[in-house]
């Protein structure tokens, strides 16, 4: 289910269900667009790079939280 901005200024927001239970508190993934080089500038760090099995990198936000890039297109 997507969240859009009406007037086209924001980003797109998809929110998908997923089959598993909860195991720990709820959390938010997000999935992101844009540049590894310039998030990890910003502070993240690269949990797993993107290779011949996943097609999007894996990062980590200072506090632990991951998240996966897609290179911009």
């Amino acid at each position: 289910m997507p969240i859009v901005d009406p007037i086209g200024a924001g980003p797109l927001i998809w929110l998908n269900p997923v089959p598993e239970p909860n195991a720990v508190k709820n959390r938010m993934h997000l999935d992101v667009v844009g540049d590894v080089d310039e998030l990890v500038a910003l502070g993240a760090r690269v949990i797993r790079r993107r290779d011949d099995e996943i097609g999007w990198d894996i990062l980590a936000d200072p506090e632990g939280n991951e998240f996966c890039i897609f290179a911009d297109s």
